[in-house]
């Protein structure tokens, strides 16, 4: 992916002197397409069946440069809460899950080591819009109930409005958006992120998974579009998911 090119000292700024010092070659990224960075396809005809006719290609997580905001956002909300567990696994927690459904407000709940009471709470969204305060605050209301006085809120988007800072702030709670993300995962060990990387993007890691049954979903058909629905429907699960247009 790195190219070498060499590079005429006289046609750079000063700044850019500065700071390649006395090196006469800079590395160039070619400039790729999202769906080539993430080694993905365009969109899939629509049809009732998992929307992967091919299984989406594993990103090469030794270069950092394919770890990117653009990157997360391309994960399900499945595997973008597994990101969260094995990034806290990868930082030498004992991560506990909720069993599948309604996570209550909180996703993960973090044990040191041998010890057997929590230290921290975490919620994750990977919701298309900014996270509000009334999440930040269920997420408190449970640290509340827990006697757990951390509580770490993931979101890729972010959040919006000041109640949300002032809540969290009062409430102990860390609020990390998809800038924060990517840096922590970054500063991991080199051996631990690859790792991590490695299981975040394999097999089919963009296809939603039902909340209520575990499975990947599939693509269904209205009157008025295509959405995902889950393939136990209509046997008693009816959970759907909007479809990016």
């Amino acid at each position: 992916m790195w190219q070498d090119r060499e590079v005429n000292r006289d046609g750079l700024t000063d700044a850019a002197k500065a700071s390649l010092g006395s090196m006469l070659a800079v590395f160039v990224v070619p400039t790729l397409t999202a769906h080539e960075l993430l080694g993905t396809t365009a969109d899939q005809p629509v049809q009732d069946t998992p929307e992967v006719s091919e299984e989406p290609a594993e990103i090469d997580p030794s270069s950092a440069v394919e770890l990117s905001l653009d990157a997360l956002r391309q994960l399900e909300w499945k595997r973008f809460e597994m990101l969260c567990v094995w990034y806290y696994e990868a930082m030498g927690f004992t991560v506990e899950t909720v069993p599948q459904g309604a996570d209550g407000g909180v996703d993960a709940t973090l044990y040191m080591k041998g010890k057997p009471d929590p230290i921290a709470l975490v919620q994750c969204k990977a919701w298309n819009t900014p996270v509000k305060v009334a999440p930040v605050r269920a997420l408190g209301g449970v640290m509340h109930t827990k006697k757990v006085k951390r509580g770490i809120f993931w979101s890729l988007t972010g959040f919006i409005g000041q109640p949300a800072q002032d809540y969290a702030k009062d409430a102990g709670i860390q609020l990390l958006d998809g800038a924060d993300i990517v840096e922590r995962i970054r500063a991991l060990d080199a051996e631990k992120r690859d790792e991590l990387l490695t299981r975040v993007f394999e097999g089919d890691y963009q296809t939603p998974t039902c909340a209520a049954c575990g499975v990947k979903m599939v693509v269904r058909q209205s009157e008025s579009g295509s959405f995902w629905g889950c393939p136990n429907y209509p046997k008693g699960c009816r959970v759907k998911l909007p479809r990016a247009a």
